[in-house]
C-alpha cells in the first residue's frame, strides 16, 4: 500500500467558510494537522497547547484547536493541530474514527468502517 492522499475541506468554526486541502492519511497520527496559516485565515482559535511526540521521538508542544471538516461527504467538528510551515498536513485517526472511515489497504483508499474485510 502506498501513500493515500485525500481532499478535505477545512472550515471556520461556524461552517461559513471553507478551504480545500490535499492531505495525507496517517494512521500513526492521533490528530489531524492543518497548516497554521490556513487555520488562522479561517479564524480558528488555539484552544490549548499539548505535548506531542514527533516521528523521531522528540516531545514538542503543539497548538490544538477545533473546527469543522468536510470529508467523504460528511461534515463534522474535529480537533486539529496547527502545523508549522515545514510540517506536513496529515489526516489523523481521531478524524477518521469520527467519520467512521478506515483505510482499505488493498484498494489504497478510505472506506466506511462497516465495509472492512476481516
Amino acid at each position: 500500500m502506498g501513500t493515500i492522499i485525500v481532499t478535505v475541506e477545512v472550515g471556520d468554526r461556524l461552517g461559513d467558510r471553507f478551504e480545500e486541502l490535499d492531505i495525507t492519511v496517517d494512521t500513526g497520527s492521533t490528530y489531524t494537522a492543518v497548516p497554521r496559516a490556513t487555520l488562522e485565515r479561517l479564524g480558528v482559535p488555539v484552544g490549548r497547547s499539548l505535548p506531542s511526540e514527533t516521528a523521531d521521538g522528540r516531545i514538542v508542544p503543539v497548538d490544538v484547536g477545533e473546527t469543522i471538516i468536510r470529508l467523504e461527504g460528511l461534515q463534522f467538528h474535529t480537533p486539529v493541530i496547527f502545523a508549522e510551515e515545514n510540517e506536513p498536513s496529515l489526516l489523523g485517526v481521531v478524524t477518521l474514527e469520527q467519520a467512521a472511515l478506515a483505510i482499505d489497504p488493498v484498494a489504497g483508499r478510505l472506506i466506511p468502517t462497516h465495509l472492512l474485510r476481516y
